[in-house]
């Protein structure tokens, strides 16, 4: 081991550690909107709100032939950890839409979406997207028709779990490292959508409990 890489290893290991722990949705208390964004493209929007579930209150959202999204802002500058951990439950997984892969069928009942890297260039701007599929396989990972920097991430499929909650838990940066090859810079967001527009379907999902957990040196 060379004097440089000992150093930078000591440098590391004694290096202050930042560490959040945010509760992106705050609890769905009253206010909570101040903290999310519109995401629309030219299409109807995909309509969310506030709902009670068991006794809970959980984001609802609701779409017919639509496309919306709601993202959160964040600044997490040279992440060292990150672990996303979320529940979401679908009426339906759009079993009709066959062609996942193609622009014609990037619609999926649920999507989690984490954004990285921006760029005044939407199609440069980096980001994974946590999908609820139709018919490709849990575990498959590929880019979207749109662009390669965005990576689909296969967590659920099909219907078999469908009107039933499912909590997730994601390493962040493990996955951006496995699609992109590289360790990210940044985290700028986090968003929640449900859409259908290219489908002409109709899709329903609830999200809660997400959470977002870092470090940064």
């Amino acid at each position: 081991m060379s004097v440089r890489t000992l150093t930078f290893l000591i440098a590391t290991a004694l290096a202050p550690h930042n560490h959040a722990s945010i509760d992106l949705f705050g609890g769905l208390a009253d206010g909570w909107r101040k903290n999310w964004g519109d995401q629309r493209l030219f299409s109807k929007p995909t309509l969310y709100d506030v709902v009670m579930d068991d006794g809970r209150p959980v984001l609802h959202a609701a779409s017919d032939s639509a496309n919306a999204g709601l993202i959160r802002k964040l600044r997490v500058k040279a992440p060292s950890t990150a672990v996303l951990r979320w529940r979401w439950k679908i009426k339906e997984s759009l079993v009709a839409n066959t062609s996942e892969r193609k622009r014609s069928g990037d619609d999926y009942a649920a999507r989690i979406c984490v954004v990285f890297e921006t760029s005044i260039i939407p199609l440069r701007t980096r980001s994974i997207h946590y999908v609820w599929a139709a018919h490709q396989s849990e575990g498959t990972v590929y880019p979207s028709p749109y662009s390669s920097n965005v990576g689909m991430f296969v967590l659920r499929s099909g219907e078999d779990d469908a009107g039933s909650w499912q909590a997730e838990q994601r390493d962040v940066l493990a996955d951006y490292e496995k699609y992109f090859g590289e360790e990210p810079t940044v985290i700028s967001g986090v968003a929640v959508m449900v859409d259908t527009d290219n489908t002409g379907l109709s899709g329903e999902a609830w999200f809660s409990d997400l959470h977002l957990e870092s470090d940064t040196r």
